[in-house]
């Protein structure tokens, strides 16, 4: 679908598969970062009557520039949420975030992240358990990183229990920055050493 920002004027392409189910639904121009508000004539209702639809709770779809790092951040822990974030804008990573685990899963499913940042906490383990269902091509395209207490940050057992790529601990704020550092490299190594054996046949 095209979209044009009815305040920059801007052109924007966002997938049809990446649009809301609604008939109308808000969306955040990446030049000017106003909102703009889209209308899907095919998923109208005849009844429909503009003014009276509230579509307030509707997740919109984020659009980014193209080939940009987006993150997506789930955590509650003030010390961790404040560091990952100021290490993601020094790194050149956009980002998005998540008020509840409900609104987590509409976003992951709706839109791509190449890094997603989850807390281990009992009311985000739904998130947890859909990211788990993602097919084998989507789930390597994403980094996840969990965040707890049941283990030291870096542990491979804990993280491959986890159906993580890292586990790191909520102690470790201060270490934000050199934590993840490691955590993109290890994905990267990981990921190159894949990509080669697919490439070559073996995969």
């Amino acid at each position: 679908m095209r979209i044009t920002c009815t305040s920059c004027n801007r052109e924007l392409t966002v997938p049809d598969n990446k649009l809301p189910d609604t008939p109308r639904f808000k969306i955040k121009c990446p030049q000017c970062k106003k909102e703009i508000v889209v209308e899907r004539m095919d998923k109208v209702d005849p009844s429909f009557t503009g003014a009276s639809y509230d579509y307030s709770g509707v997740v919109e779809p984020e659009v980014f520039p193209p080939g940009a790092r987006v993150a997506f951040l789930l955590i509650v822990e003030k010390s961790w949420r404040n560091a990952a974030s100021a290490w993601l804008k020094a790194e050149k990573f956009y980002q998005s975030t998540a008020t509840n685990a409900h609104e987590a899963m509409l976003k992951l499913r709706l839109n791509d992240y190449q890094l997603v940042m989850i807390e281990d906490r009992d009311e985000y383990q739904g998130v947890l358990a859909e990211i788990g269902t993602w097919p084998g091509l989507r789930r390597r395209t994403v980094n996840l990183v969990l965040l707890g207490n049941d283990a030291a940050s870096l542990d491979p057992q804990l993280s491959f229990r986890r159906g993580a790529n890292t586990y790191l601990n909520l102690a470790d704020a201060a270490r934000c920055a050199e934590l993840m550092d490691s955590v993109l490299k290890g994905y990267e190594m990981y990921y190159q050493y894949l990509n080669l054996a697919h490439d070559q046949g073996m995969g």
